[in-house]
């Protein structure tokens, strides 16, 4: 079940394109907007959990491209620091939320990596 899950993902690009999307949007939202973190650094986990899904998602589609994948996550977070600092409300640059992306990124990547091995996703084409 898990390997035709993954399966899927690895055949559709609309998923990854969503998740891209949707982070750029959750970036962009005006911080004071956002809800009261429930626990000190929840922006930091945010940031992990964005980035790892994204990781996945784009190196399921791009596997024998993965250090690109990496890098292009790694560039897209600092982007978007930079975007958020030239937004006219509530948003900056910060530095520990780049740190948090390229966890993300790293976490991914890790996922895949596990997935990969005990998936078995090697016999599916993936």
């Amino acid at each position: 079940m898990l390997a035709s899950l993954i399966f899927w993902f690895s055949r559709h690009r609309w998923p990854a394109w969503l998740w891209t999307f949707l982070i750029l949007v959750a970036c962009t939202w005006p911080g004071k907007d956002l809800p009261d973190a429930p626990v000190t650094y929840f922006d930091k986990i945010v940031h992990v959990g964005m980035f790892s899904g994204w990781t996945l998602l784009w190196t399921l589609l791009k596997p024998r491209q993965s250090a690109i994948v990496a890098a292009v996550g790694l560039l897209f977070g600092i982007l978007i620091e930079f975007y958020q600092q030239m937004l006219p409300f509530d948003r900056s640059f910060d530095l520990w939320d780049i740190v948090a992306d390229a966890g993300g990124v790293l976490l991914g990547y890790i996922l895949y990596i596990l997935l990969n091995k005990y998936a078995d996703l090697s016999q599916q084409g993936v």
